[in-house]
């Protein structure tokens, strides 16, 4: 995969994932992007009527906690993050993570099959989820629910799902495409790398 290619493919997962969440009522999509400088070309790629928000910190951990603490302080009561590694990412995960946030469940966490996680959305603000994470590692799922048990957090699980971190996951997503074509530009975009 070219550095160009690559740099192609993940504007078709950006433009995918906002086509596929957008049939989503009821909510605000909101997207954060990183890295400074780059508001111009987000709000290029984002379809009209969608906020854009720059992240802020040093490392994964630092971006979505400040991501959180902004949302919440503006009034927000449920927060879901995805990223925009997962194009074909189930709506209803997104939908189902809102859901579970009634109650008393305070986290709701989407399980990588690498070991993050795809989906993290909270009803409170709790900054320390993200303290002392080994970001990046096939444990950051399991030390994040740890995390939460510790801190009495009532977290929900959501099932397992994949993102795209190598060419193997990038199969397993034209692969995918080819059962359930939720995301036609990433689709068109393999179909030309791979010469299918």
């Amino acid at each position: 995969l070219t550095e160009q290619n690559a740099a192609r493919l993940y504007q078709c997962f950006i433009q995918d994932t906002f086509s596929h969440i957008n049939v989503l009522k009821g909510i605000d999509i909101i997207a954060a992007y990183t890295p400074k400088g780059m508001a111009a070309r987000a709000k290029k790629i984002a379809p009209p009527g969608i906020t854009i928000i720059p992240q802020k910190g040093k490392d994964l951990g630092g971006r979505l906690q400040n991501i959180f603490s902004q949302l919440f302080s503006i009034g927000y009561k449920k927060i879901t993050i995805i990223g925009t590694d997962s194009p074909d990412l189930p709506v209803e995960y997104i939908k189902k993570s809102f859901a579970m946030l009634k109650g008393k469940t305070e986290l709701v966490l989407g399980p990588a099959e690498d070991g993050g996680y795809y989906l993290i959305a909270m009803s409170k603000e709790r900054k320390e989820i993200f303290r002392d994470i080994p970001w990046s590692t096939n444990i950051v799922f399991k030390k994040t629910m740890k995390k939460a048990k510790r801190v009495g957090l009532k977290a929900a699980i959501l099932p397992k799902w994949y993102d795209v971190d190598n060419i193997d996951s990038l199969k397993v997503l034209r692969d995918n495409l080819k059962i359930r074509p939720v995301a036609a530009k990433t689709d068109a975009m393999l179909k030309s790398i791979f010469n299918d």
